[in-house]
C-alpha cells in the first residue's frame, strides 16, 4: 500500500510538469498579450517598453517558461499579470470555498443516491423502480447551469427563501449552490447503485444468509452493500473530482467565490500566470482525489488490498499457511488419522450391487410406460396444432436465428426508452431540417416595440431583450447543438480509438508512450482546458467541436486499447498475419471490429455530454459568438432577465435537456443491447 501511495505521488512530477507545459504552451499561442488588457489610452512608448520588460515579452516563451518552473519549484505560482496581486494567496482564501461547495455537495449526493439506488434495486420493475430511474436519468439529461437558474428563480426570486449567490449568509447562501451541484452527483450515483445491487441481490450467499435468518436491514447493509461499494465509490469519487476541477459553472451562476471562477476570469483576461497556475493545482487535487478513491477501496474491500501486498508478503503469508497446515495435519490423533484413512479408502469403492438390482427393475417397468408416454406426446401436439394454428409460424418467426446488427437493432425496438430517445431525436432532427429554412435576417432582425413579449400564438415561445423571436432562433440553434455533439464525438472517435489500437495492437514504448499522455490529458480538468483551447484558437463552431471533442479522447483510447487487447492474440489475427496482411489492415479489419461492442455504449453516452459540455462553454462566453443563437447562449443572455422575461430560459434549457434526454435513452438503449445480461 505504502509503495503504492508512494508511486501515484512521484507520479504528479511528470503530471505537473507536461500540464504546467501545455497550458502555458497554449495561453502564450493565444492572440494577443496581456498589454492588450491592462494598456490604457495615453500611455506613451516607454511606459509600454518598461511593461514589456516587467512581463519578459522582449524573451522567448521557453524563457518565460523556465522562470516560471523554477518560482513554481519554489512554491511561487507568481504573480497575477493583470491585477499584480499573489496568485499562491488567492487560490488559497479561494480553495476553502470549492473545498464546502464539493464536499456538501458530495454529503447530499451520498444521503440520497444510496438510499434511492438499494430502493430501486429492492423494488426492481414496479412503479417505485421506474419512478427513481426516470428521475435519475432526467437528473443527468439538465444542464447545471440551467438547473442553477431555475433553482434562483424559484427560491431566491420568487419565493425570496434563500440568497442569490456570494457566501454572505453563511449555511443559507450554501444550499442552492450545493444541491444545484449534487444533482448531477445524485443521479449518476443513483444509477450505479442501482446497477450494482441487482446483481449483487442475486448472489447465492444472499441467500444462504436469509435461510439462517440473519435480518433483512444486515443483508442489505453488510452484505449486500458490503459487496457493492467500489462501483459506488468510483461514481462519486468521480463526481467529486469532477465537482473540485469543473465548479466553474456552478461558481459563475451563483457567483460563488472560488476557484473556477478564478480560472475562468483568468483565461478572460489573457492572464497566463494565474491561469497557469490554478489549472496546475486545481490538476494536482484532481490527481489526489482519484488516488484517495483508489486506496479508500483497500479499505472497504479485503481483495482490492491484497493486491496492493509486495511479493515477498504475499510469498511468506503462503508459507506461513502451509507450514500451519502441515503442523495441523502431524499434530492429529491416531483415532482421527485413521477415521479419515478410512474415509479416503471408501471414496474408491465401487457402487453396491444391489444398486444393479434396482437398476434393472427400472428398466423393467419403464418399458410399460413408454408405449402411454408416446401416445400422449402425439395427442398433445396434434391438440396444440390444433388450437395454437400458425402460433408455431408465429413461434419460430420471433425466435429465428438474427445477425447480431439485427439482434440489436431487435433489442432497441423492444426497449421503451431506446424508443422515447429515438422520438424525440426524430423531433430534433425534424427541427434541424426546418432551421435550414429560416434565414439569418429572421432571427437577428429587431422589434424593440415587442421587447419580452410573453409566449403567445403568434410567439409560440415569446421574444428576447430585442425583440426577437425565440421560437425561431431556438429551432435556428438545433443545427448547432446537433452538429457539436455529432462533431466532437466524431473527432474524439477518430483520434482516440485510432491511438487506442496502435497501443493496444503494437504495445512497448509506443503504448507507454500514448497512454502517458492520455494520462496526462485526463488530469486536466476538461471543462478548464476547454476554456483554454477556445481562447487560443477564437469563438467559432469547429474550434468548439475540438475543446469539447479533446476531453473525450483519453477516455476513447483506454477503452480502445482494452478492447485490442483482449482479441489480437486470437486465431484470426494470426491467421492474418500469415497471409501477408499488412498490420494497419488486420488492425481495422480484424482487431477493431471484434472489440467495438463496448465502444458503441461510449459513443453513445458521450453525445450527450458533448451537447452538455458545449453548452455550458457558450454559457460562459467560450462558445460560437452573439448574435449566433447557440442554446446556451441563450441561457446566458437571459439570466439577467429571470424576473421580468423567466420565458426565455425555459425553452433553450428544455431543448438542452429533451436532446441529451434522447442520447442518454438511446445509449442505455444500445447498453442493453450489447450485454448478455440484460437482453432478456
Amino acid at each position: 500500500m505504502i509503495r503504492y501511495t508512494l508511486k501515484r505521488m512521484l507520479w504528479l512530477i511528470p503530471v505537473m510538469i507536461a500540464v504546467s507545459l501545455l497550458v502555458f504552451s497554449l495561453m502564450e499561442l493565444a492572440p494577443g498579450t496581456i498589454l492588450d488588457v491592462i494598456e490604457v489610452d495615453g500611455m506613451t512608448e516607454e511606459q509600454r517598453m518598461e511593461l514589456i520588460r516587467l512581463h519578459n515579452l522582449d524573451r522567448p516563451m521557453i524563457y518565460r517558461y523556465g522562470v516560471y518552473m523554477i518560482n513554481l519549484l519554489q512554491g511561487d505560482l507568481g504573480t497575477s499579470d493583470h491585477t499584480g496581486t499573489d496568485v499562491w494567496a488567492e487560490f488559497i482564501t479561494r480553495l476553502p470555498n470549492t473545498l464546502i461547495l464539493s464536499f456538501t455537495a458530495l454529503i447530499i449526493g451520498s444521503v440520497l443516491a444510496i438510499p434511492l439506488g438499494i430502493l430501486a434495486a429492492r423494488k426492481a420493475r414496479t412503479v417505485i423502480d421506474n419512478s427513481v430511474q426516470v428521475f435519475a436519468i432526467i437528473g443527468m439529461s439538465m444542464p447545471v447551469f440551467w438547473l442553477g437558474l431555475l433553482l434562483l428563480m424559484a427560491f431566491s426570486l420568487y419565493l425570496r427563501w434563500l440568497p442569490a449567490g456570494l457566501f454572505e449568509e453563511g449555511i443559507r447562501s450554501l444550499i442552492l449552490p450545493a444541491v444545484c451541484s449534487s444533482f448531477t452527483m445524485i443521479s449518476n450515483a443513483t444509477r450505479q447503485t442501482r446497477s450494482n445491487m441487482l446483481e449483487v441481490l442475486q448472489a447465492d450467499y444472499l441467500r444462504t444468509a436469509r435461510a439462517k435468518g440473519v435480518p433483512e436491514k444486515v443483508v442489505i447493509r453488510k452484505h449486500a452493500l458490503g459487496n457493492a461499494w467500489i462501483p459506488i465509490i468510483t461514481s462519486l469519487g468521480t463526481s467529486l473530482s469532477n465537482q473540485l476541477a469543473g465548479s466553474v459553472v456552478v461558481e459563475q451562476v451563483f457567483t460563488w467565490p472560488g476557484i473556477g471562477r478564478m480560472a475562468a476570469d483568468a483565461v478572460r483576461a489573457r492572464d497566463v500566470t494565474t491561469a497557469t497556475g490554478v489549472v496546475i493545482m486545481t490538476s494536482v487535487i484532481y490527481v489526489l482525489v482519484q488516488l484517495s478513491v483508489d486506496l479508500l477501496y483497500a479499505t472497504v474491500d479485503p481483495r482490492v488490498k491484497s493486491k496492493f501486498v509486495s511479493s515477498a508478503k504475499k510469498a511468506k503469508k503462503k508459507t506461513e499457511v502451509s507450514t500451519h497446515a502441515r503442523r495441523e495435519t502431524i499434530n492429529l490423533d491416531p483415532k482421527r488419522k485413521e477415521l479419515l484413512l478410512a474415509e479416503a479408502k471408501a471414496s474408491f469403492i465401487d457402487e453396491p450391487e444391489h444398486l444393479v438390482h434396482v437398476k434393472a427393475q427400472e428398466n423393467a417397468s419403464s418399458f410399460a410406460t413408454r408405449k402411454a408416454d408416446d401416445l400422449n406426446e402425439k395427442l398433445k401436439a396434434e391438440t396444440t396444432t390444433a388450437i395454437m394454428g400458425e402460433t408455431f409460424e408465429s413461434a419460430i418467426k420471433k425466435y429465428k436465428k438474427r445477425s447480431q446488427l439485427g439482434d440489436i437493432v431487435y433489442s432497441l425496438r423492444r426497449n421503451k426508452g431506446s424508443m422515447a430517445g429515438f422520438i424525440i431525436l426524430s423531433f430534433m432532427l425534424l427541427c434541424f431540417i426546418g432551421s435550414l429554412f429560416i434565414s439569418w435576417d429572421q432571427i437577428t432582425t429587431m422589434d424593440v416595440m415587442n421587447r419580452f413579449a410573453r409566449p403567445s400564438f403568434r410567439h409560440p415561445f415569446g421574444t428576447d431583450d430585442f425583440g426577437r423571436d425565440l421560437f425561431l432562433r431556438v429551432i435556428y440553434g438545433t443545427r448547432y447543438t446537433l452538429v457539436i455533439g455529432l462533431g466532437a464525438v466524431t473527432m474524439s472517435t477518430i483520434f482516440g480509438v485510432t491511438s487506442g489500437c496502435f497501443a493496444g495492437f503494437y504495445g512497448g514504448k509506443l503504448d507507454e508512450f500514448i497512454m502517458r499522455a492520455a494520462d496526462v490529458l485526463a488530469s486536466i480538468p476538461g471543462m478548464l482546458l476547454g476554456m483554454v483551447v477556445v481562447t487560443v484558437l477564437g469563438q467559432n463552431l469547429h474550434f468548439l467541436m475540438l475543446a469539447v471533442s479533446v476531453q473525450s479522447i483519453p477516455v476513447y483510447v483506454r477503452m480502445t486499447r482494452a478492447a485490442v487487447l483482449t482479441v489480437r492474440n486470437n486465431e484470426y489475427v494470426e491467421a492474418a498475419k500469415s497471409i501477408g496482411l499488412s498490420n494497419f489492415r488486420i488492425i481495422f479489419t480484424q482487431v477493431l471490429p471484434n472489440g467495438l461492442a463496448p465502444l458503441l455504449v461510449t459513443i453513445t453516452g458521450s453525445l450527450g455530454m458533448s451537447i452538455l459540455t458545449a453548452s455550458a462553454l457558450s454559457f460562459l462566453g467560450f462558445g460560437v459568438p452573439v448574435p449566433t443563437p447557440e442554446w446556451g447562449a441563450l441561457v446566458a443572455g437571459a439570466r439577467i432577465h429571470l424576473l421580468t422575461a423567466p420565458h426565455m430560459i425555459m425553452f433553450p434549457g428544455l431543448f438542452i435537456s429533451l436532446t441529451v434526454l434522447a442520447y442518454n435513452l438511446l445509449g442505455d438503449g444500445v447498453r442493453d443491447a450489447l450485454d448478455p445480461k440484460l437482453k432478456k
